[in-house]
């Protein structure tokens, strides 16, 4: 995407009286313009990085509605000004339905040209500063595909910092949907390792019988149905990272095998004498209580001691509901992109649903709510009526307490305090003044210092 000039216009004329026309008076106030003659030349000077764009409707080669969708494509952020014709005001609201910013009848108006250019380039430039902001949010709060600011995320992206780059073993526990995945592959991929393989195995996908195979591999004829010899999960993560998803569901009798791999370094294919030397780093994962199944007799001690060297705790997203905003923005972006679809936003009623519910899939199922909402929408914001049933229904009444969680500063809190009071009123700042006990000034001026959409 090209960088924009602040205050730089791109103006696309066929009619080189009209061009030289509008050139002068956009000069004269101020503006730098690049023109072009016609569609084709525009799209390649998009590069040009242009604040504004105007052009021409009606032109030969490349008409303004391609130029309109060219520019929604590669620059997004740049408001697109289309100049019509008399008789044409049908193309104009379509241009208008397909993104553009406004358009203008000819004869133009000067002092109405000039007025738009200002709102459109006032517009381009808080864009492109959102924008930035965006990206410097994200930046401060992704960590390897992992997404989080509360205080709970930010201390597992300082544990894989710390243990990254060591031969400990580490137990990743948590709910199913949290990420424990990801947290191994950012173990792996900060770690010397990261140009060595990275396996994955579930524990709870495998039946019984085939896990052993799975991991330590077997020799031709091992077993009914063992018609060739196989590579085992250790064998192919050889100088990097073996991950045993779901390790709870192990049955006892495998688990001492596992850790008599883990100490010795050793493993042995069903069927086969020969022992085979690794160097594989090992994580573990699993959305079980260990302790727990140590109580009953179905999980090992020595194993649970021998994995829980460091031991990462992933928070459920009901205890991170602070992160909501920002993993909402960060789905819609990609699966927008990936769905080939325009929605670009999220009501702040929408957003507060869906942070009063309870998510007992986590952060997978946000995601998947978020997809299908998307790949269905005919809108460019998702609403709460886009929402699914069970969404709408359970958080139709999210209360303070939902909303308001452990790591959150006194300046989120109250940002989150006045926004929903606001929603409460309307939006009417003298009855959320009542409310909060504040004077409606106060009100005001806190909506314009958290940029509240009110």
């Amino acid at each position: 995407m090209a960088k924009a000039v602040e205050n730089t216009v791109l103006l696309v004329e066929d009619d080189p009286k009209s061009r030289d026309t509008t050139r002068l008076l956009l000069e004269e106030e101020g503006f730098e313009v690049i023109t072009a003659e016609d569609g084709a030349k525009a799209i390649r000077r998009l590069s040009d990085g242009a604040s504004v764009v105007i052009t021409d409707l009606k032109m030969p080669r490349v008409d303004g509605m391609e130029l309109l969708h060219a520019a929604r494509e590669h620059t997004p952020h740049t408001p697109v000004i289309m100049i019509t014709g008399h008789g044409s005001e049908e193309a104009a609201v379509a241009a208008l339905k397909s993104g553009a910013f406004h358009y203008l009848s000819k004869p133009i108006d000067p002092e109405v040209l000039l007025s738009l250019v200002r709102q459109a380039a006032e517009k381009h430039s808080m864009a492109t500063e959102l924008a930035a902001l965006n990206r410097q949010l994200k930046g401060q709060s992704q960590f390897h595909n992992m997404i989080g600011r509360c205080q709970a995320m930010r201390k597992v992206f300082e544990q894989i910092r710390m243990v990254a780059d060591t031969r400990s073993t580490v137990l990743i526990q948590g709910e199913t949907g949290t990420g424990k995945e990801l947290v191994a592959r950012a173990i792996h991929a900060n770690s010397s390792r990261r140009d060595q393989p990275f396996v994955a195995v579930n524990c709870a996908a495998l039946p019984e019988t085939l896990i052993e195979s799975e991991l330590f591999g077997h020799a031709k004829g091992a077993f009914t149905g063992a018609a060739s010899k196989r590579t085992g999960k250790f064998a192919a993560a050889e100088g990097g990272t073996l991950l045993i998803d779901e390790i709870g569901d192990m049955q006892i009798d495998l688990q001492s095998k596992l850790l008599r791999a883990i100490e010795t370094r050793q493993v042995t294919p069903i069927g086969s004498n020969e022992e085979i030397e690794t160097d594989v780093r090992i994580i573990a994962s699993t959305n079980q209580s260990l302790q727990e199944l140590m109580n009953r007799g179905k999980f090992r001690k020595d194993l649970f001691y021998r994995l829980n060297v460091v031991r990462i705790l992933l928070p459920p997203l009901r205890e991170r509901r602070e992160d909501i905003p920002l993993l909402v923005r960060t789905f819609i972006d990609e699966i927008a992109s990936e769905s080939n679809r325009e929605v670009h936003d999220i009501s702040s009623e929408a957003l507060a649903h869906l942070q009063g519910y309870e998510w007992p899939g986590n952060v997978r199922q946000l995601r998947n709510v978020l997809e299908s909402v998307i790949v269905m929408s005919t809108r460019e914001m998702i609403d709460v009526v886009d929402l699914p049933e069970p969404v709408r229904v359970a958080s139709s009444s999210p209360t303070l307490q939902m909303l308001i969680s452990t790591g959150m500063s006194l300046a989120e809190i109250e940002k989150e305090v006045i926004r929903q009071t606001l929603e409460r009123t309307g939006g009417d700042r003298k009855a959320a003044g009542k409310i909060l006990n504040i004077s409606s000034r106060t009100v005001q001026r806190r909506i314009k210092e958290y940029h509240l959409p009110f």
